[in-house]
C-alpha cells in the first residue's frame, strides 16, 4: 500500500515538472523572437524620426528660401519706388529752375538803363593790387546801366560748388547769361584755378566757394581766397563748418570782414529754421530781385544732426552788412549772411539747400549781381588814381 501510495505521488509530480519545463522552453522562444524584433523595430523608429527631422529641416529651409525671396522683392519694390520718387523730384526741380531762370532773365531785362546807384572811390585797406584791370570807358565818370551789364557779361567768374549735381548756384549764373569756369566739386582743379588767375592774366573778377556738401574747403583755401581778395577779386563764400574752422586760415578774412564766429546753429526745430532780412535796404536784398523771404525750410540737412550752418556776430566798431539773420529784432549778432569790404565779399554760413530754390536761386543772383558790381566800382575807382 505504502509502494502504491509513492508511486502515485510521483505519478502527480512528473506532469508537473514537463509543464514547467514546457513553460520555460516556451519562454526562452518567446524572448528569443522578441529580441530581433524589438531591435528592427527600434531602428525602423530612428530610421522614421530622421526622415521627420530631414523633411522639417527641408521644409523650414524651403521657407526660409521664400522669406527671402520675399523680403529681396519688397526691397526691389522700395528701391524702384525710391528711385521713381528721386526722379520725379529731380525733373520737378529742374523744371523749376528752368521757370526760375526765365523769370530771372525777365528780371534783369526789366532793370533800367541808367539807373543811379552810388560809386564807391575809397581802397580797402591792405588791398595790393596787381596791375588793375580797366572797366569799360566812361564807367569812371558815372555810372551807366547798359556799360556796367556789358562789362558783367565779359567778367572772369571762378566757380566751385560741391553739389555741383543739384547746384544752385549754377542756374543762378545761366539765368544771368554770365560766362564762368567751372571746376565742379573737384578741389585740385579749385585751387589751380586760384593760383593761375583768370584766362586773361588779370586776377579773377568774382571767385564763388560754395561748400556745402561738406567737403574740405579750409585750410589753404582760405589763404589763396584771400589773396585773390587782395588782388581786388570779389568773393562770394559759403561756408557751414566755422565751429571748426573759424580761428584757422579763415580768421583773416573773418577779420577783414568785421565779423566773428558766434555759435553753431544746430538742432533747430524747422519751423524755428526762418531767416529774416537785416539791414533790409541793402541792395543784395533787392536788385536785381525783390521780394526774397527764406521762410519755406525744406529740412534738406536733417539728417546731418540737424546741423545747419553757424551764426555770426559783429566785431567791435564793424561796418559789415549784416544780410540774413535767424532773429528778426536782433541787428548785430545771429547773422547767417554778411557783405563787406565794400561790397566785394559776402559771407554765407548756412545751407543753400536748406531754403526752396524758387527762392534761393533769385538770392543767389542778387550775390552776384552785387559783389559784381562792387568789383567794376573798385576797378573804376583804381582807375582814377594817379
Amino acid at each position: 500500500m505504502k509502494s502504491k501510495s509513492r508511486h502515485s505521488r510521483h505519478a502527480r509530480f512528473i506532469p508537473f515538472g514537463i509543464l514547467l519545463i514546457a513553460i520555460l522552453f516556451v519562454l526562452l522562444i518567446g524572448l528569443a523572437c522578441n529580441t530581433p524584433t524589438t531591435e528592427s523595430s527600434n531602428q525602423t523608429q530612428v530610421s522614421l524620426n530622421v526622415q521627420a527631422t530631414q523633411l522639417s529641416q527641408g521644409e523650414t529651409q524651403t521657407a526660409q528660401a521664400e522669406a527671402q525671396a520675399d523680403i529681396e522683392e519688397q526691397q526691389q519694390k522700395e528701391i524702384s519706388d525710391q528711385q521713381a520718387t528721386l526722379d520725379a523730384q529731380a525733373t520737378q526741380a529742374a523744371q523749376a529752375l528752368t521757370q526760375v531762370a526765365l523769370d530771372v532773365q525777365a528780371t534783369i531785362k526789366a532793370q533800367p538803363s541808367n539807373t543811379p546807384q552810388p560809386t564807391n572811390t575809397s581802397q580797402p585797406p591792405g588791398d595790393q593790387s596787381q596791375g588793375p584791370q580797366q572797366p569799360p570807358q566812361g564807367a569812371q565818370s558815372g555810372f551807366d546801366q547798359a556799360l556796367f551789364e556789358t562789362w558783367m557779361r565779359s567778367a572772369n567768374i571762378l566757380l566751385f560748388e560741391d553739389m555741383a549735381l543739384v547746384g544752385l548756384v549754377q542756374p543762378a549764373l545761366d539765368a544771368m547769361s554770365l560766362n564762368y569756369v567751372d571746376v565742379d566739386d573737384y578741389l585740385g582743379h579749385f585751387k589751380t584755378q586760384l593760383l593761375a588767375g583768370a584766362p586773361n592774366g588779370q586776377p579773377w573778377d568774382l571767385i564763388i566757394s560754395s561748400k556745402e556738401a561738406r567737403e574740405n574747403v579750409s585750410g589753404e583755401f582760405y589763404v589763396y581766397l584771400n589773396d585773390a581778395l587782395n588782388a581786388g577779386s570779389s568773393l562770394i563764400i559759403e561756408e557751414w563748418n566755422l565751429d571748426d574752422i573759424g580761428f584757422g586760415k579763415i580768421a583773416v578774412i573773418l577779420g577783414r570782414c568785421g565779423v566773428q564766429f558766434q555759435s553753431d546753429w544746430i538742432e533747430i526745430p524747422i519751423d524755428k529754421q526762418l531767416l529774416f532780412p537785416i539791414n533790409g535796404d541793402h541792395p543784395a536784398h533787392h536788385i536785381p530781385n525783390e521780394g526774397i523771404a527764406l521762410t519755406n525750410p525744406t529740412n534738406f540737412w536733417i539728417w546731418d544732426f540737424w546741423d545747419l550752418g553757424d551764426l555770426l556776430k559783429l566785431s567791435p566798431g564793424s561796418d559789415a552788412k549784416l544780410l540774413w539773420g535767424a532773429r528778426s529784432a536782433v541787428k548785430d549778432s545771429y547773422a547767417t549772411a554778411v557783405s563787406c569790404v565794400d561790397g566785394r565779399v559776402i559771407i554765407q554760413t548756412y545751407g543753400s539747400h536748406s531754403y526752396g530754390a524758387d527762392r534761393i536761386v533769385r538770392m543767389w543772383v542778387n550775390y552776384i549781381y552785387n559783389t559784381l558790381m562792387a568789383r567794376y566800382q573798385y576797378l573804376a575807382a583804381h582807375q582814377q588814381q594817379p
